[in-house]
Formats: structure tokens, sequence, C-alpha cells
């Protein structure tokens, strides 16, 4: 996203005219209750036969689909495990049921894991997180506010506001997200690329992601296998995520 000054004029442009029509995801403004069966015909990927690292996309295609915000954390052995349009064979069938339900099931079939309902986002962790007080999920993260700036940026403004600092300086000559309908067209944007304003009172990082994902409707993913990464995903499939890294010393439960 960087460039001339012809360049920026025409993307500034392009991200005014998407905001202009997407500005606030219906999600936002009303989300799903967690008590409000789903629509039928809705299939998830069977959380009893995802692959160990692949239980985050059954979460997300609940989410997905239910039209409920979710935020998950791999265990330490696992990658950001990204997110597939549609859910592979054998599937759960959501027909009937409510969300809250569909979470219940899929921590009864895959106990290493617990959700909880924080600030109105369905958290998946693995059991051991939720009570190890030096996992970076509750790293303490001061009040920020950041005003129109990219989904990208907020995220960066979140890990530098950590006690200590969680910000790691990277390369960002290239584009700020990735979006896969840039591969045909390199100027593409998406929602993920309509700035935001963020206002954060302080809390636990994991607050600080619920909060940095709430303007896009979105959904975020943190995984440890390789290079610890946070990942942000718009609801929509076709509309983009970005991902910023975390240093590779960052505490995960599990690792000592």
């Amino acid at each position: 996203m960087r460039g001339s000054v012809p360049g920026r004029r025409v993307v500034v442009a392009s991200l005014l005219a998407l905001a202009a029509v997407v500005a606030v995801p219906p999600r936002v403004a009303g989300q799903a209750s967690l008590d409000v069966p789903v629509s039928a015909g809705i299939r998830v990927v069977a959380p009893s036969i995802a692959k160990p690292c692949d239980l985050w996309r059954t979460v997300e295609e609940v989410a997905r689909f239910a039209g409920v915000r979710v935020g998950f954390e791999h265990t330490p052995d696992c990658f950001l495990a990204g997110r597939e349009r549609r859910a592979s064979t054998p599937f759960l069938e959501l027909d009937g049921l409510t969300p809250r339900m569909i979470f219940d099931h899929i921590v009864q079939v895959r106990p290493a894991f617990a959700w909880r309902d924080v600030d109105g986002v369905v958290v998946v962790r693995p059991v051991a997180a939720w009570s190890d007080p030096g996992n970076v999920l509750h790293a303490r993260v001061a009040p920020f506010a950041v005003a129109r700036q990219h989904p990208h940026l907020v995220l960066h403004r979140a890990l530098q506001s950590a006690q200590p600092s969680l910000f790691l300086e990277h390369d960002e000559n290239g584009p700020l997200s990735s979006l896969d309908r840039r591969v045909e067209d390199p100027t593409a944007l998406g929602i993920i690329d309509v700035p935001i304003t963020v206002t954060f009172a302080g809390g636990s990082l994991l607050q600080a992601l619920n909060a940095a994902a709430k303007p896009l409707g979105g959904n975020w993913e943190l995984g440890y296998a390789g290079h610890p990464s946070v990942a942000v995903y718009t609801p929509a499939f076709d509309e983009g995520s970005t991902v910023i890294a975390l240093p590779a010393a960052t505490r995960r439960s599990g690792h000592r």
C-alpha cells in the first residue's frame, strides 16, 4: 500500500468508497444471540474429526454461519490454521441448534479446550491457558485510542501498548492485508482494508484483540508454532484478513 502520491490518492479514494458501503458490518450493529437457533442448512467441520490444529476452522465456521464473533487460541504446537470456504466431510449439522449449544458440544468432544463469553465474544482456548497468569493473552495492555487507521495498524497499537511491549518490528512495504482476489488484481481492497476507530479502556491482551476486531465484526486467531502470530479475519470469507507477528519468546501455556 505504499507508493507514489498519485497511487496513494487512488488507494485512499477506493477506501473511502468502500467504507461508504461497508463502514459498519451488519453483525456489529446486531450480533446474533448465543441463544437463537441458527438457520437451517448450515454445516461445519465436525470437531470430533478435525485435526488437532484445525479446530479453529470449526470454530470460525460456526462464527461465520451463525453470526457470532469468536477468538481462538491454539495449543503451543499449532500454526495459524487459516480458514476454508466450506466444511469438508464429515460435518456437523447446526440446524435448530443455538450457538451456545454448538460451542458446548465442541468442548465436550474436545475437552482440552474451554470457551467463555468475553465482552460478547466467544473465546475458545486450551483449558490450562485460562488459569495461567503468565499466558500472553493475560498480558496487561494500557488504554489506547486509534482513529481511522487500517486494522493492521490498530494491532500495532495494541501490541505497543502491552506492558511490556509485545510489538515486533517488521517490514511493511507491501499490503497490510491478505485478500484472495488481489492475486488477479494487485490494487484490490476488501473490508479488511477499511479504516477503523478503536478506543480501548485498558485490560488484557485478549480484551484488546476483541476490541481491535470489533469494528469489523471480526474474529481473531492466535497461533504459536513457527513464529507466534495473531490473525484477524473479516466475517465475510472473501473480504480478507491481516496477520501480525509476536516476539519469538511469547509465553504460551504448556511451554515454560
